[in-house]
């Protein structure tokens, strides 16, 4: 067969091999002890007689003509060798006759991420062994090429050759693996997941304001922007962020070439508090959507110290702003919840550089970034950083959109009391009423309050109504001085260590930090699950691990002023004050026993206690 005839014919087989599904689904098949993909061995008793156009193909009949085609050409020893005898050359023809005629029935960006496949080129020996993108474009007036971009590689055809190929694709498939499993701390789309969980389900009809708001239609239509929402304590800022990452989820699905990005950050979880983080997780998803971004990490991932890279706050960012760069990403929407919970010197630079790429968007390569910060206005160094971007804030500027949210928060939860606890019509509006007055515009009073009710009696709600103050923090102190006396050393020495500790802490771990023991009738962490309830609402348990109910919480029992009543002065917390304790306990159960025969038996205790710990001493 002459070399003209062979490019015509492999063209064919190459064409639609692409229009299937690729190449590159072929040679990630498992390879036997020859080194060739066992599948190849059968491909000759697989291939029946192409006939109609790809819309009728059987999918059975196109994974014949992929393998015996791979097969054909990877077996060869020489070109002429690929295209043996059994194959009419009349057929032949006939395809090529038919196949120039189709017309394209597939958009050419289906094939546009990640695909791989080998082709035929030129004259003589020459083969196409790696290419990106390829457009499906049929054989016109017997074409003796199809284009593809990509890498070009001359050599004759020969099975070394193609298990080159081969071997080099899959050891880039290994290197990309390893990479995803190397950033990989936590997935934002569980974590979303977790916290309407946690908080329950949006209220219908909230939060859909912000979707008229004149700033955020004018960041959605932007191409590159950054909008900040600003709240204080309470005010629904997650539940907003929940809602903005469900809406650009779906508009982005709906946009071509356009991706999301989200992230929930958390206090009392270190791997969700921090800029490193928070840049390994956007990397990381950028990378799960976009197979071709590799390029921007893999050099690194290469030549780099595996640690290095995935805590080096300028490694990660230089890769992250080559990544967002790319060409191939035409707009990203991202949500950033909660970043006043992240360490402070880490979102401070992670703050910096955002301002800094956004403000230099234009300049090329472009950046089609559009960004929503999500967070309280404080540390200082926020506001002042983000000074020129435009900023929607929950109080004042939103007040009337927010309450008007409250009040369906407030009718939701007081028709579930009325409901179950069979309220009479006029208590369910002075349940109401007060909700309305002494909320102070916070979601988390009415939620605090609302579940306090479930405790009383319709006949005993009217009285118990009085004994609830105004404003979140009034609410704490009412909670704390609502615990037994002879109950608030225990609940003391409890919220210390929850404050303190750089993550949420088991029953288990909690129960060793402030010497809880088992009794006769009942297990360590039964006890301490009933120690843990003394401190009321301030604490949740969830899988055995117990953390505070908001970060407002966190915020009144570190206040630095002291409070003028002495019992509420005996809960606040003086952070010198707690690691010292924090340390000192840490060292006693060392001294005690926790190191036998030089290994630790209670690894986790010891991690458990803030970083800070060791520079106050």
């Amino acid at each position: 067969m002459s070399g003209a005839e062979f490019i015509a014919v492999a063209g064919v087989i190459s064409s639609i091999i692409a229009i299937v599904n690729g190449m590159n689904q072929v040679v990630e098949a498992a390879l036997d002890a020859e080194s060739l993909p066992r599948v190849f061995h059968r491909a000759p008793h697989k291939l029946p007689i192409i006939r109609g156009k790809v819309e009728t193909l059987m999918k059975e009949m196109l994974e014949g003509v992929q393998l015996l085609a791979t097969f054909k050409i990877m077996t060869a020893t020489k070109v002429e060798e690929v295209i043996k005898t059994d194959m009419d050359k009349g057929k032949v023809a006939k395809t090529i006759a038919d196949v120039a005629g189709w017309e394209p029935s597939v958009p050419d960006h289906v094939f546009d991420e990640g695909r791989y496949t080998v082709s035929i080129s030129g004259s003589g020996h020459h083969i196409v062994a790696q290419g990106e993108n390829v457009k499906q474009s049929n054989l016109k007036d017997n074409a003796r090429q199809i284009d593809i971009t990509g890498n070009y590689y001359e050599g004759p055809t020969n099975v070394r050759s193609v298990q080159n190929y081969i071997f080099s694709q899959s050891s880039k498939k290994d290197e990309s693996q390893a990479c995803m499993r190397a950033l990989f701390l936590t997935d934002p789309s569980d974590d979303r997941a977790k916290l309407v969980d946690t908080k329950g389900a949006r209220v219908d009809g909230t939060c859909k304001w912000i979707t008229t708001n004149p700033l955020y239609k004018s960041w959605l239509c932007s191409h590159s922007q950054l909008l900040w929402l600003s709240g204080g304590p309470g005010k629904g800022k997650t539940m907003l962020s929940i809602f903005l990452a469900e809406q650009l989820e779906h508009t982005a699905k709906n946009l071509p070439d356009t991706l999301f990005l989200q992230y929930f950050c958390d206090n009392k979880d270190e791997k969700r508090n921090s800029g490193v983080v928070i840049v390994r997780g956007l990397i990381w998803q950028l990378l799960q959507k976009r197979r071709q971004l590799f390029v921007h990490i893999l050099p690194s991932f290469e030549d780099r110290d595996k640690t290095q890279l995935t805590t080096s706050f300028e490694t990660l960012w230089r890769i992250f702003e080559a990544t967002i760069r790319d060409p191939i990403l035409c707009r990203v929407f991202c949500v950033l919840d909660g970043l006043d919970e992240c360490d402070l010197a880490s979102l401070e630079k992670l703050l910096q550089n955002f301002a800094t790429l956004l403000l230099k968007s234009i300049e090329p390569p472009a950046c089609h970034l559009n960004l929503v910060i999500v967070s309280r206005s404080y540390p200082e160094f926020i506001p002042k950083i983000l000074s020129s971007f435009p900023r929607i804030r929950l109080d004042p500027d939103a007040d009337t959109d927010v309450n008007n949210d409250i009040r369906r928060f407030i009718k939701v939860k007081v028709n579930d009391l009325s409901e179950h606890k069979q309220y009479p019509e006029p208590l369910s509006r002075r349940v109401e009423k007060v909700f309305q007055d002494r909320a102070q515009g916070t979601f988390l009073w009415v939620g605090i309050v609302a579940q306090e009710l479930w405790k009383y009696k319709a006949t005993e709600v009217e009285k118990a109504l009085d004994l609830f103050p105004s404003g979140l923090e009034e609410l704490y102190a009412r909670i704390l001085l609502q615990i037994n006396r002879d109950r608030r050393e225990t609940a003391a020495k409890i919220l210390l260590w929850v404050v303190m500790a750089i993550r949420p802490l088991t029953l288990s771990e909690l129960s060793i930090a402030i010497d809880i023991r088992s009794s006769t009738s009942f297990s360590q962490d039964e006890v301490m699950r009933d120690q843990v309830s003394y401190c009321g609402y301030f604490l949740t348990i969830k899988e055995d691990k117990v953390g505070l109910i908001h970060q407002s919480a966190k915020d009144y029992l570190l206040r630095t002023i002291p409070d003028l009543n002495p019992e509420l002065e005996s809960f606040r917390i003086k952070e010198k004050v707690g690691n010292l304790e924090i340390t000192r306990k840490c060292l006693d159960y060392l001294h005690n026993g926790a190191l036998k025969d030089g290994e630790l038996v209670q690894k986790t205790f010891l991690i458990c206690h803030s970083p800070s710990t060791t520079r106050s001493l």
